[in-house]
């Protein structure tokens, strides 16, 4: 996952590229509040909210400076598109274009190749919730058939069990804390 601080850098390196622009530099500043929900895609195909945003001519023909799609609409100015997006919870895909693009490091850190790579993000929280709170619950059925043998057992095995049990706890507890960061992060996704 790109982390926050890279998805950061790119919107700052880009909003000084375009700082001539208020209505972009706007527009840069909303993507910055909004750095949870931005991901920065080359192919925009399939996205509910897609933002292509141009710094100067890049051949003969010069770009459109700012072009948007939310949920199918097109959106030509920046502050419609964040009145647009602003109580929205999906993705803001976003694909820059500027001067050598393909060679600047910092924008191809942040790059996707594709939409689905977004998605994949989002999925990817929720199943790692899902196994974690299977794998608590086999170590839960680990501990209770342990405090079973305890109370029928004569004293023979229960140093043993006593061992499994303590193991048994210490990874509740650790699959607990990773639960509790998985619940964080699909939290903040459901927020942004």
């Amino acid at each position: 996952m790109i982390s926050k601080e890279k998805k950061i850098e790119a919107l700052s390196n880009f909003t000084a590229m375009v700082a001539n622009n208020p209505a972009l530099t706007y527009l840069m500043g909303y993507l910055t509040g909004q750095v949870d929900r931005v991901h920065f895609v080359k192919d925009l195909n399939g996205a509910e909210i897609a933002v292509r945003v141009s710094q100067g001519r890049l051949t003969v023909w010069p770009a459109e400076p700012f072009r948007a799609t939310v949920a199918g609409l097109i959106i030509l100015n920046p502050i419609s598109f964040a009145a647009a997006v602003n109580n929205m919870k999906d993705p803001i895909c976003v694909s820059l274009y500027f001067e050598n693009a393909e060679n600047t490091p910092w924008y191809q850190e942040v790059l996707l190749p594709d939409v689905s790579y977004v998605k994949g993000a989002e999925e990817a929280v929720e199943d790692k919730a899902k196994e974690l709170r299977s794998e608590m619950d086999r170590t839960l059925d680990i501990y209770r058939e342990c405090m079973k043998l305890l109370e029928s057992d004569t004293g023979e095995r229960r140093k043993e069990l006593d061992y499994y049990l303590v193991v048994a706890q210490n990874q509740l507890r650790e699959l607990n804390r990773k639960l509790e960061q998985v619940t964080i992060e699909m939290n903040r996704r459901a927020r942004a």
